[in-house]
């Protein structure tokens, strides 16, 4: 019963018909029946590596192509194709026909995956009898421990996606169609209990690490991060009855609670929370402090010590769970500088706005008046790179606002003039270069605002000079840091500023050699609004391009502000003073409305469950 046809909403049910011959890919490829898959443990263990193999990344959101597309349908960043599936969500013409990070469907295809592995293991014959004990008594437990884990991640990647879904808590059989059809959303509150409960469960039978061999699986420290996660997305507003401070979020004149938040079933019930419940907050720190006291009295993970390094080297310290990297150019060349000296294919560009919000390195944001920042002129100085096969000092003439930044900002954005390889950044226009610049043109794959990724890219990456670099990698879905900065927020949001605030803020500051907070004389600092604004500015900077933000400034209910729609850049077809004057890239900024807050479910799924009630401002295909 595993065929590749899907006959109802959100699960694809086995048609039994004589002319059915393609198979779900609920089995490996190299499977063709149940009878093969189930007839050796070999054989079965390979259905629970497919959920490994399907994980998610921002690199890859949507399990197909037009990668980054969470970055670049958020304030981090903008996609220089045309093309680019995140044209629909800059201008606010997607719906629930062309949902291109839904993965509605994919996540109950990996459910059945799932637990048709967690009904039928116990089942599969040992053949080596040397390895019963083994299997029955460790390997078989953690493999369903595994399974439930995955179950539970899934459902969070829904949760995030549409709050309230359906529950599916057993493998569906072909004769309960019709009644899955029937099944309607459960609430935002029971989601979060069946996500929290499984990770409780899997986190029994889960070691904390594993041989060399295994790498990469599921460990204790990822159930209990992403328990964390789950509950701290619970505590925040857009799932917390949609207030800030006391005050109902209002979205073009509408507040959240009757509108987003006032969806009901059929019968009636309830499926998003309107009160704010603020003991969740004390619920995501709690859990959080368990995954920071297990890093920090056991040292099972730490910090790596050069932060930059995470995200081009395989890291086994500070990610906690991640997606298996492959040794591939293709990370670089997707988001590398396009000039014909750096061979990349230029696909995203950082909007001003983003580089605005990396601090100064004494800690003051560009804002604020004793911060130094200066946003004209030039300055001489000199920069580290990756010159002539060795590290040197590069003399650089850049503008002055990029001068004494969070050093961050040196590591995850290119910018005019930065030394970079075996010649500085070109992104203003000069004609006179033709294609040995970065930036000029703005036709195809070109900056639409003068400055391009960085992060990612291995520093000794060369692909015009063939002097590449194997990217084995880990791409990080959780890591240490985000962890302190869950804390962080929660506790804040609980309480207020304090010591331990602090402290899990300023651990992920120093790394990087940021002052701690607070800042001396910056009354902000002290207050629960302001520490806020710092706790989640300092996630926009750390987390950069690893597919948060995204959800981030929807958790919020911040989304539809003035200043995350915007999407400014330099002027890209001017050089010297006239190519710093900033300009919109999008004239009125993205199209951001209530009902973006939460996604539609996908057309094909309400046309044939009627259980299967919309959110808030969608109809089958449109918005309304």
């Amino acid at each position: 019963m595993i065929f590749n046809r899907k006959i109802f909403a959100f699960i694809l049910i086995c048609v039994i018909t004589a002319s059915c011959s393609d198979f779900l890919d609920v089995a490996p490829k190299e499977f063709y029946t149940e009878v093969d898959l189930f007839a050796d443990m070999k054989e079965a263990e390979k259905e629970l590596s497919v959920l490994y193999n399907r994980l998610p990344f921002d690199f890859n959101a949507t399990d197909g192509d037009n990668g980054m597309i969470l970055s670049a349908t958020s304030d981090e960043g903008y996609h220089n194709w045309d093309q680019a599936f995140s044209r629909f969500y800059d201008g606010g013409s997607w719906n629930a026909a062309n949902n291109y990070i839904g993965n509605y469907n994919e996540q109950y295809k990996k459910f059945r995956i799932a637990y048709h592995f967690l009904e039928n293991i116990d089942k599969v014959p040992i053949k080596n009898t040397d390895l019963i004990d083994k299997y029955k008594n460790v390997l078989i437990p953690r493999y369903k421990a595994e399974a439930k884990f995955m179950i539970a991640f899934n459902y969070f990647e829904l949760f995030k996606r549409y709050g309230a879904v359906p529950i599916v808590d057993h493998y569906i059989l072909a004769s309960e169609g019709e009644a899955v059809l029937k099944m309607p959303r459960n609430s935002v509150d029971e989601v979060v209990d069946f996500i929290v409960k499984l990770c409780d469960e899997s986190s029994l039978n889960l070691p904390e690490t594993y041989e060399a061999i295994d790498y990469g699986r599921v460990t204790k420290g990822a159930a209990l991060a992403l328990k964390a996660k789950t509950l701290l997305y619970a505590a925040s507003p857009l799932f917390n009855g949609g207030e800030v401070d006391g005050s109902e979020v209002v979205v073009d004149g509408l507040g959240v609670k009757s509108t987003l938040l006032g969806i009901k079933n059929n019968d009636g019930k309830a499926l998003f929370n309107t009160i704010y419940d603020k003991e969740k907050w004390k619920k995501a720190a709690d859990a959080a402090k368990v995954v920071i006291d297990m890093a920090e009295k056991s040292n099972l993970y730490k910090l790596n010590p050069v932060q930059n390094e995470l995200f081009y080297t395989r890291n086994y310290t500070e990610v906690i769970f991640w997606k298996q990297g492959a040794g591939s150019d293709n990370w670089e060349q997707f988001i590398m500088p396009n000039g014909h000296d750096y061979a990349g294919y230029g696909a995203l560009s950082p909007p001003q706005e983003m580089i605005n919000s990396y601090e100064m390195k004494n800690g003051y944001p560009i804002t604020d008046s004793n911060s130094g920042y200066v946003l004209n002129g030039f300055k001489d100085t000199t920069m580290l790179a990756y010159r002539n096969n060795k590290w040197t000092n590069v003399k650089a003439h850049i503008r002055s606002m990029y001068m004494n930044r969070d050093p961050r900002f040196y590591t995850d954005q290119f910018f005019n003039g930065m030394p970079y390889l075996g010649r500085n950044i070109i992104t203003e226009n000069l004609p006179a270069l033709g294609v040995n610049q970065d930036g000029w043109g703005k036709s195809g794959q070109n900056s639409r605002t003068g400055y391009y990724i960085k992060k990612w890219v291995a520093p000794t990456q060369d692909l015009k000079g063939q002097v590449k670099v194997t990217s084995y990698r880990n791409m990080p879905i959780i890591r240490l840091a985000e962890v302190y900065l869950w804390y962080a927020e929660a506790l804040n949001e609980y309480a207020g500023p304090s010591d331990e605030v602090y402290r899990a803020i300023n651990i992920v500051r120093k790394r990087v050699a940021m002052p701690e907070l607070p800042i001396q004389g910056r009354a902000q600092d002290l207050t629960l609004p302001g520490l806020r604004e710092r706790i989640r500015n300092e996630r926009k900077i750390e987390l950069a391009y690893e597919g948060h933000r995204f959800f981030d400034i929807r958790r919020w209910l911040i989304a539809h502000t003035a200043e995350c729609k915007a999407v400014t850049g330099l002027s890209i077809n001017s050089s010297g003073e006239d190519f710093y004057v900033q300009k919109a890239v999008l004239q009125n900024g993205r199209i951001f409305r209530m009902n973006h807050y939460l996604m539609p479910f996908p057309t094909n799924e309400i046309s044939i469950a009627p259980a299967l009630i919309q959110n808030y401002g969608w109809t089958s295909n449109t918005e309304k």
